[in-house]
């Protein structure tokens, strides 16, 4: 409706969905947090509570309807579904696998056999190749995208009948304190309180539907992060005008591991990587107009209130994209569309600095003034830390100088390289000019041009294996050969992705994409290169998470680069010319690789480094996870309901099991009297271990909550079986 209301028609079946989707959100987020302000001062002390929240939803939505009707009676558009292609063998072939999915988790957490989702694994990697060798038709393209992902999120996310994962443990302790006490304590020192994404839409949903809170962060929550990919093709179908090109780009990207099983864990996360897609569709539409500007505000308010760590890396992306674009628009050197075919949209040089500024202030403002200001601590401290990582580099290089440091050559090492930054913008500010006072172009033309001829297929060729080769010396010390090997492959997709994105510039008269797309190409390709280089920002970002959010843009260079290289090796090999597709159907076979290898088809096989959602609730799982079976639950609910000293001892797991049975409004989740074996205090305690403690025989613990660095100990030193209190075969209790 709000669509109608904005007028904002036949934009296409994806962006509707998409848009409308993400409008929802943002508009049960909000609905959720005014009510909570506001109900109790007219005397409404329970806001979040059933009835409050059905009838503010229910006027919010006349409103909007009676609104869009007196705006946009006046629209109407004829939607024809053909049904027909339901019954098509390739529908229905895609329709079933989903199925698959839900039916193999299943089977992993109740009868422990991964065969089905093995099984699973073999269909999607049949389904790539059916699309690579157009055996699907392209109009089912993104049906099949969506397929991919919810499979590949729902196989993971539904093993075990809890949540599981580190940071969702909290994120479901705070949404279960608004449903247990129908209201939000925004004055709750924790950053992770300050979403809404978090504190008002799970709890909302769980409310309304009627579902168990563990289900709407199992299934909802990840089917609408399945609808990200879905943007993602929308987008690199645009930039690339190659639909295959973009479907193998989307599938790199569902092929991370990240997508599928860290994030499940970072329900916050999700959310704000879909706003994150919706805020790109808007920012790189050819035309855009102010209703879309509005949309782009309550995205990017929706961006901020689900997610502190994605709107800091939105934000810097766009910083970065503004004074790329304001420093090279081309336009403004007079620069054609008919020369270099860089095209873009001259409102996007206003407009992004304003919704930088508004992106900024907003989240300031409410990262201020909830959750006593810790996810602006936050930012402060990672910068703090890179300054000094920053700082320490120049110490380092002034030393192994000669060189004294002090304030002063600090001072003068600073200003230097400022003034070098700012000596190469004004060269490439030159040479623009430049090309645009040679007649006709020529100069850009025959650089461009003797470059490419540089790049011939021996060239790529021997640079590629050169480059793969020397991966395979620092790929760092094994831990395993399929450690080994993934890394490798992460290594070659980082290369393939570099390499592209050098020949898609050295291409840029030939190329598709605009200008505000290749500058936030730029900008992911600096924080990527960030993460690898930067210890400071590596840890307060997670070297995954930064990897997962840099390919959101990057996918399709590794696409182009991988094709263009691997091709060229073929080539060589080949001694004669080969077809368009081949080189894309060779690349193909490598993503196919990747894929098997990333979601643990082959660790399987050779049966070591398994991941969690192939092994369920199992000893090598519940040793890297916390993941909880109904017993442990159980157990863990028996000693919260029966205890007489509130003095409770697991694991490093073992406590997240006890989030759910102790909701303090006034505390946070750390704070709920169950601590570390670590700190174990045997006088009027109590020691519970789950069921990888009684089978395993020892308690798994940190050296600390940074590095993570596992450490064990002997059941022995902490029970004694006279001290049993409860044992229900799979976990046990013991008092002293």
């Amino acid at each position: 409706m709000i669509l109608r209301i904005l007028k904002i028609h036949e934009i296409g079946n994806v962006k509707s969905l998409l848009y409308s989707v993400g409008l929802s959100i943002a508009s049960v987020m909000f609905i959720g947090f005014i009510i909570n302000m506001v109900l109790p001062l007219i005397g409404i002390y329970n806001p979040l509570s059933i009835i409050p929240l059905t009838v503010s939803i229910t006027l919010y939505v006349i409103v909007l309807s009676i609104i869009s009707y007196i705006i946009d009676k006046d629209f109407s558009a004829s939607n024809k579904i053909e049904t027909s292609d339901f019954f098509t063998p390739s529908f229905l072939f895609l329709t079933l696998i989903p199925f698959v999915a839900i039916f193999g988790s299943y089977s992993i957490t109740n009868y422990h056999t991964n065969i089905i989702s093995m099984f699973l694994l073999v269909l999607i990697a049949l389904t790539f190749i059916l699309v690579v060798f157009d055996k699907i038709p392209k109009k089912w393209y993104t049906f099949t995208v969506w397929i991919v992902s919810i499979s590949l999120l729902y196989v993971s996310s539904l093993i075990s009948p809890y949540v599981w994962g580190w940071d969702i443990q909290n994120e479901y302790y705070l949404a279960n304190l608004v449903m247990n006490f129908s209201y939000w304590n925004s004055a709750l020192p924790d950053a992770y309180n300050s979403m809404l994404s978090i504190v008002m839409l799970a709890p909302t949903y769980s409310l309304l539907t009627n579902l168990r809170l563990d289900y709407i962060l199992k299934i909802v929550f990840p089917f609408l992060f399945s609808l990200v990919p879905l943007g993602l093709y929308k987008i690199f179908k645009t930039q690339t005008d190659n639909s295959k090109i973009a479907f193998i780009a989307v599938f790199l990207f569902i092929s991370f591991n990240t997508f599928y099983i860290e994030l499940l864990a970072l329900t916050r996360e999700m959310t704000a990587e879909l706003f994150l897609v919706l805020l790109l569709l808007l920012i790189l539409n050819r035309k855009l107009k102010t209703n879309l500007m509005v949309l782009m505000a309550i995205f990017s308010m929706g961006l901020v209130v689900s997610h502190y760590s994605t709107t800091y890396f939105f934000i810097i992306a766009l910083i970065g994209v503004s004074i790329l674009l304001a420093i090279f628009n081309l336009s403004k050197f007079n620069l054609s569309r008919d020369n270099i075919n860089f095209s873009g949209n001259k409102t996007l040089l206003f407009v992004l600095p304003s919704i930088t500024a508004f992106m900024i202030l907003f989240a300031y403002l409410w990262y201020s003034s909830f959750s006593q200001g810790l996810a602006v601590k936050a930012i402060i401290d990672v910068l703090t830390y890179i300054k000094q990582d920053f700082f320490d580099i120049i110490k380092i290089s002034l030393q192994n100088a000669g060189i004294v440091p002090t304030t002063a050559i600090y001072a003068l090492v600073i200003f230097l390289i400022i003034l070098l930054i700012v000596a190469v913008i004004y060269i490439l500010k030159i040479i623009l000019q430049r090309m645009v006072k040679t007649n006709e172009h020529e100069w850009i033309t025959n650089f461009l041009d003797m470059l490419r001829s540089k790049l011939n297929y021996k060239v790529i060729a021997v640079v590629g294996v050169v480059v793969l080769v020397a991966l395979t010396f620092v790929t760092g010390p094994p831990k395993t050969w399929i450690v080994t090997v993934l890394r490798y492959l992460n290594f070659t997709v980082v290369f393939f992705t570099f390499m592209g994105l050098v020949m898609v510039f050295l291409n840029m008269h030939r190329n598709k994409f605009q200008n505000t797309y290749l500058a936030f190409s730029v900008v992911g390709a600096a924080m990527l290169i960030a993460g690898f280089t930067i210890p400071s920002f590596e840890g307060a970002f997670n070297i995954t998470r930064i990897y997962e959010i840099a390919f959101i843009i990057l996918s399709p260079f590794c696409v182009i680069g991988g094709t263009k290289i691997l091709g060229s090796i073929y080539h060589v090999i080949k001694h004669g010319n080969i077809d368009g597709e081949t080189p894309l159907k060779i690349f193909s076979i490598f993503i196919l690789i990747f894929m098997l290898f990333n979601t643990g088809f082959v660790s399987e096989l050779a049966g070591e480094s398994i991941p969690m959602f192939l092994t369920g609730v199992s000893i090598q799982s519940s040793d890297y996870y916390p993941l909880f079976d109904n017993q442990e639950a159980d157990s863990a609910q028996w000693l919260t309901d029966n205890k007489v000293s509130n003095s409770i001892y697991a694991d490093v797991y073992g406590k997240f099991i006890f989030y759910r049975f102790t909701p303090n409004i006034n505390e946070i989740s750390s704070n709920n009297g169950v601590s570390e074996f670590t700190t174990y205090n045997s006088s009027n305690t109590y020691m519970y271990l789950r069921t990888l403690n009684v089978n395993s025989g020892y308690l798994v613990g940190f050296t600390s909550r940074t590095d993570r660095n596992r450490v064990y100990k002997d059941l022995s030193s902490v029970a004694n079986s006279k001290n049993k209190i409860f044992d229900d075969g799979d976990s046990r209790v013991y008092y002293k």
